[in-house]
């Protein structure tokens, strides 16, 4: 007997890697970095975003500064990151080391690291446009293949 798939399995996985692709391509653009060192920036500016973006206290006079205060902001550990990403404790080190010495992470006293602001850089204030472009394009494609959404709630 053959094995068989869903029908969806193969469009859904389609379009997610051309999402994939294009998420990795406007990162890219917008962070001149080694492949393994845009995940690590990647993983900073998510731990560095996360209390102000999701955090009740955040008025939104600080989403909207480009340097919000540092109490919104959050930070986190080299080995956190390594664990995260799956890479070595010594690599995450050495490039984080690099990327504070080029001005695109700082690291405190503790070691715990965070990104350094760039919205007032064009390119990366126009990344989050694009990268809803691409989720977008994402949901067309797997409609342009059949694959329906199901019920809100079902």
């Amino acid at each position: 007997m053959t094995k068989t798939v869903p029908l969806d399995v193969r469009p859904k996985f389609y379009a997610a890697l051309e999402l994939a692709l294009d998420l990795w391509h406007i990162t890219r653009s917008s962070t001149a970095v080694d492949p393994e060192s845009l995940m690590i920036y990647l993983c900073v500016t998510e731990a560095t975003m996360r209390p102000l973006v999701l955090g009740a206290d955040s008025p939104p006079e600080a989403l909207a500064s480009i340097h919000p205060a540092e109490d919104y902001r959050g930070s986190i550990s080299r080995l956190l990151v390594a664990d995260r990403l799956g890479l070595p404790r010594e690599t995450v080190r050495r490039k984080i080391k690099a990327m504070v010495k080029t001005g695109l992470l700082m690291q405190d006293d503790e070691g715990r690291v965070r990104v350094v602001s760039r919205l007032e850089e064009p390119g990366v204030i126009a990344a989050p446009a694009e990268i809803h472009a691409a989720v977008l394009r994402y949901h067309e494609r797997l409609k342009s293949l059949g694959v329906s959404y199901p019920e809100a709630g079902g």
